[in-house]
């Protein structure tokens, strides 16, 4: 068993490594010698070295096993000096290092040559033995500037994840306090992305409050729309940005969060054509306002623009907690989702104010009209939708189907210039006929221009397929007609100017 010899100096349990790295090897003394005074008094400090004691004895008599003790006696005391204490915080690094250490001071105290520990050693042994039993003491010396290096280090890696925590949490406390939620909320995740990296025996604890923290952060902003149902022209800037205010509350007169990241989401024309859903972060201003400005509308009609919380980076770094934290973080994701408005807006096309006329016809498979309107329908009512201003115009199927395009300009410039600015020419026509069972498909093509009447400009060119079915070819075919003029209406809505 090792009993450890009281020093008057203080000690704490963080060293106990040290003594395993230093190696002289002194004499030892013989057991039928009185004991030496540093075994019942250790010696004072002096200029140089702290000295420590420690002693054990072995029940069988073993020498090997005595002084074993004598070691761990040694390095206790050497632990409590160095002030370092293994607690509930401390990290899987700090324990790392401390047995690191301990090795090295064993190794040293064991070694006859230089240990791993700079400036540890033993001074002296001594050994004494009585009615079968074993005793030994050692007296070690630790060289005081290399101890102090040793306690700076150790203290150092001690408190380095504990306040990886414990810093982040109380710049959270202290950013609520003044109202910065946004910014508090953001710390308090850090130090919850801390807590369960960090190995600490409470990490479960600290991560959770952290978590309830930020919540209740989050809880508290508001997102405050200043404007909406905006109008504007395809093609042109809007007039004024999109409008918000994020405020610690729920009223525009509540005070403004400055710095808090939004996603905005909007609607933006892929060159094929088709649509897609484009978003960018942007940040409130130091009175928590925020002006956004999209890029000019492609396409007409009412869409809407989205302006959320945008807290993913900091939940990226929760992406790897355990299952069983991780409904924290879905908690936290949800209420984020909730912090979102919605902006509707109008895109409303230029053309549309321009008076224009419509001269479109159906034909057979074979180029010959037929008795159907359906495409001409179908573009007026699209065209309608999007507020243009359109008629049709009162022209038979000879004067379009056939005849080259300076001869219809002119044609209709002639009749029609003085009541519409523009018109719309061309002709559908049945490009494919299938027969599945009781089943008809059909596929009809049509071509169209847009000319200025009075320049003979042409100013747009469409052309589009569509293909239907029916139980009948006139039920088909009058459907196949119809969603084509809506399509070609579509088309010249979004990218007439």
């Amino acid at each position: 068993m090792k009993t450890i010899r009281p020093l008057r100096i203080l000690a704490v349990a963080a060293a106990a490594a040290f003594l395993f790295a230093c190696g002289s090897a002194p004499k030892p003394v013989s057991a039928q010698e009185a004991p030496p005074a540093w075994v019942l008094d250790p010696p004072e400090a002096d200029a140089q070295y702290m000295y420590f004691v420690g002693s054990g004895e072995s029940k069988t008599g073993s020498m090997a096993e005595g002084e074993d003790f004598a070691r761990g006696a040694l390095i206790d005391e050497i632990m409590r000096y160095l002030g370092v204490r293994i607690a509930s915080e401390t990290t899987a690094t700090a324990r790392a290092s401390l047995e690191s250490y301990q090795a090295d001071v064993v190794q040293t105290l064991k070694s006859t040559s230089a240990g791993r520990v700079v400036g540890l050693e033993i001074a002296e042994r001594w050994v004494s033995r009585r009615e079968g039993r074993t005793g030994v003491y050692l007296l070690a010396r630790y060289n005081k500037t290399e101890l102090a290096k040793e306690r700076r280090r150790l203290e150092e890696i001690f408190r380095e994840k504990v306040q990886a925590i414990s810093g982040p949490e109380a710049e959270g406390r202290e950013l609520e306090g003044r109202g910065e939620l946004y910014q508090a909320t953001l710390r308090y995740l850090e130090a919850a992305a801390a807590a369960f990296k960090s190995d600490l025996e409470n990490a479960e604890i600290k991560f959770e409050r952290n978590m309830n923290q930020a919540r209740e952060a989050v809880r508290r902003i508001g997102l405050v729309k200043l404007n909406d149902n905006l109008k504007v022209h395809v093609g042109q800037g809007f007039p004024a940005g999109f409008q918000l205010k994020v405020v610690a509350g729920s009223a525009g007169s509540d005070p403004g969060i400055a710095g808090a990241a939004l996603r905005v989401s909007y609607k933006e024309m892929r060159a094929s054509g088709r649509s897609s859903t484009r978003s960018q972060q942007a940040k409130s201003g130091p009175d928590g306002r925020l002006s956004f400005q999209p890029p000019p509308p492609e396409s007409v009609g009412a869409e809407t623009l989205t302006m959320a919380l945008d807290l993913d980076e900091a939940l990226e770094s929760l992406a790897d907690v355990p299952d069983r934290l991780y409904a924290q973080v879905e908690a936290m994701e949800e209420l984020a989702r909730t912090k979102s408005v919605r902006f509707a807006y109008e895109s409303l096309s230029l053309a549309g104010t321009i008076p224009t006329g419509i001269a479109v016809f159906d034909l057979d498979a074979t180029g010959n009209p037929i008795t159907m309107s359906e495409t001409s329908s179908g573009l007026l009512a699209e065209l309608g939708k999007a507020g243009f201003k359109v008629v049709s115009l009162p022209v038979t199927a000879p004067e379009i189907a056939g005849r080259p395009d300076n001869q219809v300009i002119a044609a209709l410039a002639a009749g029609y210039k003085g009541q519409v600015e523009r018109a719309i020419f061309g002709t559908a026509r049945i490009s494919e006929t299938v027969q599945e069972g009781q089943t008809i498909l059909i596929q009809v093509s049509g071509a169209v221009k847009v000319v200025e009447l009075a320049s003979g400009k042409v100013l747009l060119a469409v052309n589009k397929t569509k293909r239907a079915q029916g139980s009948s070819a006139s039920a088909a075919l009058a459907t196949a007609f119809k969603k084509l003029g809506e399509d070609l209406g579509q088309a010249i809505a979004n990218q007439l100017r």
